[in-house]
């Protein structure tokens, strides 16, 4: 246990205290310095799952090491400096020596070679794997994603959906994130089989967007109401496979429910950390959640030129900086709790290292539209 961190984190969510909003590039800062500190303190060019209150730095995360890499590549252009490059190289090398022989990854944090193989982590995996390739044209990469993505296309249901090897083996919507990961394979690839497992699984999610326009199976299991993590995870697949294939069908889809959550927004001021199937929101906040559907309304903004999306983006944007760590110890400066207060249920008293890279995402996109 860390007890100072610990009293001061609590006693911060207690008071209600928030830091005072930075310029976007002082957070942005605050929170790369964070991730590469996730990166050295395991020592094998992964990042850290997290920091706990109670335990410390936890292991390498496979999963979301994957997905950081391109933000790392993107943060590179951004400051054109070299340390974030060199950093994605490192961690992508490391995403090597977690594949299987059979192309998947594992689930859980660390090389359990042991371990089930997971289907959205292989998925968020494959951004990570197909982003370096394109940077440094390493075959390895190439031959890793061509492996992954085949596995995928093999262990997928006849129905487009995946259950079997993914999480608690249940069907999840938000693997519309892993069809927008096949789709940046078959690019990559030229292998039509990809895209062809991807729209098969994009056409079940639409299926069970409900006329209210929530998303069936949006939660880890299908009786759970779903955080705003998972719900934004969804959405954004959707909206990217959309966008990537022009398919109208898609990105209406995707759209309905970003607008919903407008209008959530507009009852609650912020985003809230759950909802249910008639939009109604728990009492707390799951910052992952808000950065990523900031995220995707600045995608929207991009796209449409609406400025109710930018205005709901930066909305969430000025939460997430109220409540973005910039000072205290190096363990938490920069870092994102997982829940605001940081005791509730969202990766309680924990700061998720993927937090932090939707936080880093939604900064540059932000940058980018000035």
């Amino acid at each position: 246990m860390r007890p100072a961190t610990l009293t001061r984190e609590i006693y911060r969510d207690i008071r209600g205290r928030q830091t005072t909003p930075r310029s976007n590039d002082e957070h942005l800062s605050a929170a790369m310095s964070w991730l590469y500190r996730s990166q050295d303190v395991t020592g094998v060019g992964g990042s850290a799952a997290y920091y706990s209150l109670l335990t410390g730095w936890a292991g390498p995360y496979l999963e979301t090491s994957g997905y950081i890499i391109p933000t790392l590549y993107d943060y590179a252009a951004y400051t054109n400096a070299d340390e974030p490059r060199e950093r994605a190289e490192q961690m992508a090398m490391w995403l090597l020596d977690g594949q299987f022989d059979h192309g998947a990854f594992p689930g859980g944090v660390g090389l359990q070679t042991d371990s089930d193989p997971s289907v959205f982590n292989t998925g968020q995996i494959l951004f990570g794997l197909v982003e370096a390739y394109r940077q440094t044209s390493d075959e390895r990469f190439l031959s890793a994603v061509e492996r992954a993505g085949d596995w995928l296309i093999d262990v997928q249901h006849p129905d487009g959906y995946w259950d079997n090897f993914d999480y608690r083996g249940e069907r999840h919507s938000y693997c519309s994130r892993v069809a927008w990961a096949l789709l940046e394979a078959a690019e990559l690839t030229g292998n039509g089989t990809f895209r062809e497992g991807a729209v098969a699984h994009l056409d079940w999610v639409v299926s069970v967007q409900t006329e209210r326009d929530w998303f069936e199976y949006a939660g880890f299991s299908p009786d759970e109401r779903p955080y705003l993590h998972t719900l934004a995870y969804t959405v954004r697949g959707l909206l990217e496979c959309g966008l990537w294939l022009d398919d109208d069908t898609l990105i209406s889809a995707a759209r309905k429910t970003a607008d919903r959550l407008l209008d959530c927004q507009q009852r609650t001021d912020v985003l809230l950390g759950e909802y249910d199937r008639r939009w109604n929101g728990s009492e707390f906040y799951c910052l992952t959640g808000n950065a990523q559907t900031a995220l995707v309304w600045l995608r929207l903004y991009e796209q449409y030129r609406e400025k109710r999306y930018l205005t709901a983006a930066d909305t969430e944007l000025a939460f997430l900086k109220q409540h973005h760590n910039l000072t205290g110890p190096a363990a938490v400066r920069g870092a994102v709790r997982g829940s605001v207060p940081v005791w509730e249920r969202y990766m309680r008293l924990r700061y998720p290292n993927w937090a932090v890279k939707f936080l880093c995402d939604a900064l540059l996109l932000r940058a980018r539209l000035q």
